[in-house]
């Protein structure tokens, strides 16, 4: 998603610009999506999809629906720069008004999966906290809660790619060598 941010501030954001509704109509719900099904699709490379089928595919199915069902309601065309400078592709009227359990909703889909599969609970719970600690903050006291909570939860994708480099992955016992 700072990819996509970077792309609209770089451009400027040109109201009614083709790149600004480029970037707005296509590439965010794309970048949405991606916030929902990454740590999701991720979680394959350590569990198998077979064992968990129902939470998984609920899961798959809820973060498409949030993204379809948010770009159908709010219909945004074009990006805007909220009053407190931050930038508003979530909908068309400025500043935007996010539904509190909207809101939630989305961060429990993100966090699901490290909730869910991700062992041992605690580390889960620490890299849930960062995300939902910065959403609460973002949806209390910015005027686009959205794109100031995707500004943090950068940070965080970030850490667990140090993360995953730091610790040494365990063999299976049953794995081939």
């Amino acid at each position: 998603m700072q990819w996509v941010e970077a792309a609209l501030w770089f451009e400027g954001p040109t109201e009614h610009g083709s790149v600004n509704q480029l970037l707005t109509v296509f590439i965010i719900p794309l970048a949405l999506l991606a916030e929902a099904w990454g740590p999701l699709l991720g979680s394959i490379f350590d569990l198998p999809v077979r064992r968990r089928r129902v939470p998984f595919f609920l899961l798959l199915f809820l973060g498409l629906a949030m993204v379809i069902a948010a770009r159908a309601i709010y219909q945004p065309t074009y990006t805007q720069v909220t009053p407190q400078g931050h930038l508003n592709w979530w909908s068309s009227c400025n500043p935007p008004t996010f539904s509190p359990w909207a809101y939630g909703l989305w961060a429990t889909v993100i966090g699901a999966p490290f909730l869910l599969w991700w062992r041992p609970l605690w580390h889960g719970l620490l890299i849930v906290s960062w995300g939902w600690f910065w959403a609460l903050v973002s949806f209390t006291f910015t005027d686009s809660a959205a794109s100031y909570w995707c500004f943090y939860v950068t940070f965080y994708a970030a850490f667990l790619l140090i993360y995953a480099f730091m610790i040494n992955d365990k063999p299976k016992p049953n794995a081939l060598p």
